[in-house]
């Protein structure tokens, strides 16, 4: 009698798994897939990066105000050793420097859909 419940319990995973394994579409996602050759979405698409730059601009400004309050105070060393004032301010440096390059990223695919709907 246990053997027909485990089966059916088996198969619930193996349908279920597969279901929740797929993240939900995002939009521009979508849109990306979906995009044809009207310049509407390809000004659609650009506003979407120039947000995402914009968020990463943000990311910096943060990272810089943190930076600058490491310098400001003298933290206690790290159980590493190292005083926390440079370890931090390695991190913030380094995030800095990732968020500054990922919103360029984003402005230049702005720029290239921008182009693209200026074309049609």
């Amino acid at each position: 009698m246990k053997t027909p419940w485990m089966v059916l319990v088996a198969a619930l995973f193996v349908v279920a798994v597969p279901v929740h394994a797929q993240p939900a579409e995002e939009p521009i996602v979508k849109l990306l897939n979906e995009m044809s050759e009207k310049p509407e979405h390809h000004l659609a698409i650009a506003g979407y990066y120039r947000t995402l730059a914009a968020e990463a601009l943000t990311e910096v400004q943060k990272h810089e105000a943190m930076r600058n309050t490491y310098r400001r105070h003298d933290h206690r060393r790290l159980k590493t050793g190292m005083p926390a004032r440079r370890s931090m301010k390695r991190h913030c440096d380094r995030l800095i420097e990732l968020h500054q390059e990922t919103a360029r990223e984003y402005e230049e695919l702005a720029k290239l859909h921008e182009a693209e709907a200026a074309t049609n």
